[in-house]
């Protein structure tokens, strides 16, 4: 299968749910009275993310990193500087996407942090590698994502997060698995993306059910999912479907097994889905903002990063998987700056290039930005890393051992 003809499946797959959340103003402001907060000259960062958009929109996710890059400043940003963000909302548009590229390059970004460019991934990264500006902690969803040499991400992305699944169900006894995915002609690729993944885990996918935008009868989805012995399920849907999923579930008294990804789906989320999120497990390249702060110290600092913003989208109960993404992308912008001079688009290159074993609050393996492998087709891939977590009715349960993708 040539590469560009999975590039349209990987982007879709983003769209239905592996990063979805609820717009915050691109700000970045200094605390007011605070003797430590920076008030030196502005360091620019940017950030491309679609916020009011049907379908990919991410409120959330954009306020956790208004919230993030003023808490930064508030401890003092990078000695005595603080961040400026640029935040662009794509509105979900190719045009205003590449409008917002081209943006970040005319004000002067030296970087973009967590970024989220699903519409015009391909024409996004060439304009900000041909300008040479680094893109950390961009959530990955097309080739070009995983090629371009300005890429510098701990997270594996929402497409990886299918690999994690499948890692996740195998490691549980389910070798037949249904794989469960949007019905267009672009998500149909998937089976043949994830198949060589599978079949090297020794298990086989055994029924591909495509679910219809509109569906009343869900029903018949659990039904077909069990055909030919499937014993487990790569959820390919977003939290949007996760409520009539887990009633046709009940409904059937399935055995099944689910999968899914973290990135759609916040505690209160998952308390209202009952027994399905209950059996369901899932995956994630960090640890869901519920999880033990026994086990993961750093939670702290990064709920009390989110809570001093007093949005209530950002309460712990409410925030999805993927939200301590942009927090950890603003302190590993933190850390490389400090070490710098002078700060501008090629030093911070340099800097990630030189960077090792960036301390991430142990919510990820200490990261060194210039150590990527490639993972199969994906050729730029530097923390492959992944946790293991189950849903106990209230909250997630984080196994804090991170396994590797990699690993067979």
């Amino acid at each position: 299968m040539k590469l560009k003809r999975m590039t349209p499946a990987i982007a879709a797959l983003a769209a239905f749910g592996l990063l979805v959340s609820g717009c915050s103003d691109s700000s970045g402001d200094t605390g007011g009275d605070n003797p430590n907060a920076a008030t030196g000259a502005p360091i620019k960062v940017g950030q491309i993310i679609p916020i009011e958009a049907a379908g990919v929109g991410s409120v959330a996710y954009a306020a956790g990193t208004v919230a993030s890059v003023d808490a930064f400043n508030e401890r003092g940003g990078v000695n005595g500087r603080p961040l400026q963000l640029i935040q662009c909302d794509s509105k979900g548009d190719p045009n205003t996407e590449v409008d917002c590229a081209n943006k970040m390059v005319s004000e002067g970004a030296v970087a973009t942090l967590a970024d989220f460019t699903p519409i015009s991934s391909e024409a996004v990264s060439k304009i900000l590698q041909d300008a040479g500006i680094a893109r950390i902690g961009l959530n990955p969803v097309n080739m070009s994502d995983f090629y371009s040499t300005n890429v510098y991400t701990p997270f594996s992305g929402s497409l990886l997060n299918l690999y994690g699944m499948i890692d996740m169900l195998v490691a549980k006894g389910q070798t037949k698995l249904t794989l469960m995915r949007p019905d267009l002609p672009v998500t149909a690729q998937l089976v043949g993306l994830l198949t060589p993944a599978v079949q090297a885990k020794g298990a086989e996918i055994v029924n591909d059910v495509a679910v219809g935008a509109g569906a009343t009868d869900y029903t018949q989805f659990i039904a077909a999912a069990e055909r030919n012995g499937a014993q487990g399920v790569i959820l390919a849907l977003g939290a949007s479907d996760a409520n009539p999923i887990s009633q046709a579930f009940e409904q059937l008294g399935s055995k099944l097994v689910f999968a899914l990804g973290t990135a759609g789906f916040s505690q209160a989320d998952l308390q209202d889905l009952g027994s399905f999120a209950t059996t369901s497990t899932f995956t994630s390249p960090t640890p869901a903002p519920s999880s033990s702060t026994d086990d993961f110290p750093g939670l702290k600092d990064f709920l009390a990063d989110m809570d001093k913003s007093g949005k209530e989208e950002l309460e712990r109960a409410n925030l999805n998987g993927d939200a301590t993404y942009p927090w950890l992308s603003v302190r590993a912008f933190g850390e490389v700056a400090s070490s710098l001079k002078d700060i501008n688009k090629n030093t911070v290159i340099q800097g990630l290039e030189s960077a090792k074993d960036l301390d991430m609050a142990g919510l990820i393996k200490p990261w060194t930005p210039s150590a990527v492998e490639p993972f199969g087709i994906f050729q730029r891939v530097s923390n492959s890393m992944m946790y293991r977590m189950t849903f106990d009715g209230d909250v997630f349960v984080t196994d804090p051992t991170q396994y590797d993708l990699r690993a067979n």
